[in-house]
C-alpha cells in the first residue's frame, strides 16, 4: 500500500497540485472543498435543526427538497477531497484521515436515513419520534466532528 501511495505522490498531477504556484491547483481545490462542505452541512443541518425542534412552522415536506442538495455539496466534497488525496496520499497512513472518512460515512448514512424517515410527511415537533430526534442529533454531532476531524489532519 505504502508504495502505491508513494508512487501516486509522486505523480506529476499530485505535484502540481501540492507545489504549483497556480491559483487553480490547492487554493481553488480547497476552496471547493470547504464550499461543498458549506452546502452538504448547512443543508444538513437545517433538517436536523427543524426535526429537533426548531422553526417548527416550516414543513418538513418543503424540507425535503434540502436533500438533492445535500447530495450536491457531498458529490463536491467527494470530487475535491479525492484531488487533495492526490495531492497529499500519504495522509491516507494517518488514524485522523481514517476517523474523518468513518464519520463522513456515518454522516451520508445518517442522511439517507432520514430522508427515507420524513420522505412525504409533514411532523411535527410533537409527532417526530425519538428515532428521528436521535438520528438527527446523531447527525449535528457527526458533521462537527468530521470538520473537526479535517481541520485537525492539517495540523497532524
Amino acid at each position: 500500500m505504502t508504495e502505491l501511495l508513494t508512487a501516486l505522490s509522486a505523480s506529476s498531477f499530485s505535484t502540481w497540485v501540492r507545489e504549483s504556484p497556480s491559483i487553480w491547483a490547492y487554493p481553488t481545490i480547497l476552496t471547493l472543498h470547504t464550499v461543498g462542505l458549506g452546502v452538504l452541512v448547512g443543508a444538513s443541518w437545517m433538517v436536523d435543526l427543524r426535526l429537533l425542534g426548531f422553526a417548527s412552522a416550516i414543513p418538513t415536506t418543503v424540507l425535503s427538497r434540502a436533500f438533492p442538495t445535500m447530495w450536491a455539496g457531498f458529490w463536491l466534497n467527494a470530487f475535491t477531497g479525492l484531488l487533495l488525496f492526490v495531492g497529499d496520499p500519504m495522509r491516507a497512513t494517518t488514524t485522523v484521515f481514517m476517523w474523518k472518512l468513518g464519520m463522513v460515512a456515518v454522516g451520508v448514512v445518517l442522511m439517507i436515513v432520514l430522508r427515507r424517515r420524513i420522505a412525504g410527511r409533514d411532523i411535527g415537533p410533537a409527532v417526530a419520534g425519538g428515532g428521528v430526534k436521535a438520528i438527527a442529533f446523531a447527525s449535528l454531532v457527526l458533521w462537527v466532528a468530521a470538520i473537526a476531524t479535517g481541520r485537525w489532519m492539517a495540523y497532524v
